[in-house]
């Protein structure tokens, strides 16, 4: 079955409220916890979103977008606490095309994910 997202974050309480909320909205959605296992299932199941939780532990967000596919990558969306404000901002300058703090992630979920799956360009 194809996957429409990719899930990176190693926070195991949240990962399975994400994967319900994408689920429940008609997604699939596939789970990895690391930088290496988020580029190789970007390039082997060619998802249309990737999602980066950016508190993900050893995480290399610069590494994860440079290795995206140069054609059709997947659309980006990152997420962190609301008072990391450098960990946001680093985000947006490595290129996410959506990043959000985590309490908006965890409040619209279904929403971004649907805009972002379906081209709209919600830049923040």
């Amino acid at each position: 079955m194809p996957v429409d997202v990719v899930f990176l974050s190693d926070d195991l309480m949240f990962v399975p409220r994400v994967t319900a909320q994408a689920e429940a909205a008609g997604w699939t959605i596939r789970h990895v916890g690391s930088t290496t296992a988020a580029i190789s299932v970007v390039h082997s199941d060619s998802p249309r979103l990737l999602v980066v939780d950016l508190e993900t532990t050893g995480l290399e967000l610069a590494t994860v977008i440079t290795s995206l596919p140069e054609t059709e990558p997947p659309r980006t969306l990152a997420f962190g606490p609301h008072v990391h404000h450098q960990r946001l901002e680093t985000a947006r300058q490595a290129g996410c095309d959506l990043v959000v703090s985590r309490g908006r992630l965890s409040a619209e979920l279904p929403t971004l994910l649907s805009d972002l799956l379906n081209g709209e360009s919600s830049r923040s």
